[in-house]
Formats: structure tokens, sequence, C-alpha cells
């Protein structure tokens, strides 16, 4: 007979993803071990690997959870209501609310996905080309004529996302502007450009 899953089986799993970010991020993948992890979970070895059969399994899960939020907040936006700049701008806002909590994941996102084998790297690189695609289409609402620049609609979409993708390093909650505060700056920068900017009446 097949064990029964406990009850919060789904929140324990989320804790070791949680628990394997900021190991991974902290020592990168391949110096941490399961026995590590299994000590910041506060418990045995035997016990992760019956939520997880493998370390290769919750880095490709810590991705595919990580990516998968990001697009679910980019499709929400592109099917908001408002106009297209209403709309980037809760594109750049519901990005950031992932970010400030989620920086160990997108430091694994970005230096350990070559740790992952090819089948479930390309899952993920697939997973990312969506948000980008979503994003793309947000730019073309604000912007239709790009869509008869094509070779400049990803370097374009990737301009923004730079500004907004390495907040990770820097921005703290607790600095003197919010989360949101900086999403629409970046966008403001994005749309209108710094020299525009009239930064005391915001």
């Amino acid at each position: 007979m097949a064990r029964k899953q406990a009850e919060d089986y789904g929140e324990r799993r989320l804790n070791i993803l949680n628990k394997a970010a900021e190991l991974f991020a902290d020592k990168g993948y391949a110096r941490s071990s399961i026995s590590e992890l299994a000590a910041a979970c506060n418990a045995s070895k035997s016990w992760l690997y019956h939520y997880y059969p493998s370390k290769e399994a919750i880095l490709y899960d810590i991705m595919r959870l990580h990516v998968t939020e990001l697009l679910i907040m980019a499709e929400a936006a592109l099917a908001s209501t408002g106009s297209p700049k209403q709309k980037f701008r809760t594109l750049a806002r519901n990005f950031m609310k992932i970010y400030v909590d989620a920086g160990s994941k997108h430091v694994i996102l970005l230096n350990d996905r070559g740790c992952l084998p090819d089948h479930l790297r390309a899952e993920i690189m697939n997973l990312q080309d969506q948000v980008v695609n979503s994003v793309v289409s947000l730019i073309l609402e604000l912007n239709p004529a790009l869509d008869k620049e094509k070779d400049y609609q990803k370097p374009v979409t990737m301009a923004f996302l730079g500004m907004i993708n390495w907040t990770y390093i820097w921005f703290r909650k607790d600095g003197p502007i919010n989360q949101e505060q900086f999403a629409d700056l970046a966008v403001e920068i994005f749309l209108n450009g710094f020299m525009a900017l009239d930064i005391g009446k915001r």
C-alpha cells in the first residue's frame, strides 16, 4: 500500500525549496550537499528523500516554480484591463513583488541553470522565453510601430527587464523607496526617459 501523504506535504516541500535556495545561492549548487540541506531543514537525509528523489530534482523545482510565478504574473498583467501603460506598470509591480523575496531563487536561475540535464534545462528556458514573449506583447501594445522592427523587439524588451532583473543585488525593503515606487520609476524611465523625470513631484 502506498504511503499516505501528510496534509502539509506541499508546505514541507516548499520549505525544502526555500532552504535549498538559500543554501545553493550562498554556496553554489555544486558545492552544496544533501547533508547540509537536511541540516538546514532540521531533518535527516531519509526524510528529505521522502519529498525529493535527488538534489537535482530540488534545483529543477526551484527554477520551475520561480519562472512559472513570473509567467503567471506577466500573463495576468497582459490580460488586465486598462491602458497599455497601466498594464505595463502592473507588470513591473508584479515582477518586483516577486523579486523582493526571491533573491536566492534568482541567483540560482542565473548561475546554476547549466547544472540541469539538457531536457530539464530546455524546459526552464522555454518557460523563460514565454515570460519574455509576454513582455514583448505588452511592449508592442505600448508601441505598435515596433511590430515592423522585429530585430529590435527582444533588445528593447531585455533593456527593460534588465532594469528590474538585477534589483536582487541592491534593492532593500527598508530602503528609501518601496517596491511599487521603484517599479513605477522603472516604467517612467523606460517609457519617457530619465531627463523627463521630475522627482520632486513624485
